[in-house]
């Protein structure tokens, strides 16, 4: 049995390691008892982080855009559906990625308006990105789904 850091970022990136290895049920099975443990803490890198992966654990799109929102409530603070400063530095860099992976769930949802509203965001937000693979990747995907969203219905 592992024992679980303090901070838990360790456990959590050895339970995302586990579900991006592959392992989606014991990856989803770990994020969730760690959802357990820091959901009700003082903890927005740690809860924002589990969220985000559980999003990705979720065979539906609403499930998934719950987690989405949770992760995005956790960087920021705010309960609903708007666009606010990260709480902590640490998480500035990670919002572009929430507002796409929102902006993407509400668009595959129907939910046009929302999209473009998080997309949009999501690339304001973008500006703190560096100029990596990372950056590179979520600005890419931003300008994709505005792409598609400017394209119409689809």
């Amino acid at each position: 049995m592992r024992r679980y850091s303090p901070d838990g970022m360790e456990d959590i990136t050895h339970a995302i390691g586990i579900l991006q290895s592959g392992d989606r049920t014991r990856g989803r099975q770990l994020l969730l008892q760690l959802w357990g443990q820091w959901k009700n803490k003082d903890a927005p890198r740690e809860r924002c982080t589990i969220a985000h992966f559980l999003a990705d654990t979720e065979d539906t799109v609403g499930a998934e855009l719950q987690w989405d929102l949770i992760a995005l409530d956790a960087a920021t603070g705010a309960g609903d559906e708007t666009d606010n400063e990260a709480i902590i530095p640490e998480l500035e860099a990670f919002l572009p990625s929430l507002h796409l992976n929102v902006g993407d769930a509400h668009r595959r949802l129907g939910e046009l308006h929302l999209a473009r509203f998080h997309t949009e965001a999501g690339l304001r937000r973008a500006t703190v990105l560096g100029d990596d693979h990372y950056a590179s990747m979520i600005k890419t995907g931003l300008v994709r789904l505005l792409e598609r969203l400017n394209s119409g219905p689809a």
